[in-house]
């Protein structure tokens, strides 16, 4: 997160660890966009490839991400803390 925080383009993150038939587990980033608004949307996959290209050449070879995903906002508990259960039902429920 660290990492994807330092990027000029990352507003908020989150890396969850997802389930991967090849690694039992790998990380996957929730992404805000820090030029994200109701004009302009949220960047496509070419930006995401783009930002996952960046962070992977400074990660080593078990902390690479496996993919990015644009979000509008983290989902937040009622103290401001990331639900990154909730991020990981959403990779989950998008990948059935």
């Amino acid at each position: 997160e660290g990492i994807l925080m330092a990027h000029p383009d990352v507003q908020e993150v989150a890396v969850v660890g997802v389930a991967s038939e090849a690694w039992g587990e790998t990380p996957v980033a929730f992404v805000v966009h820090a030029d994200t608004s109701a004009a302009t949307g949220l960047p496509g996959a070419d930006a995401a490839a783009e930002l996952m290209g960046w962070a992977n050449r400074q990660l080593g070879s078990t902390q690479r991400i496996s993919a990015v995903i644009w979000v509008d906002a983290l989902p937040r508990s009622a103290i401001g803390k990331v639900l990154k259960r909730d991020l990981r039902e959403r990779y989950s429920a998008s990948k059935a």
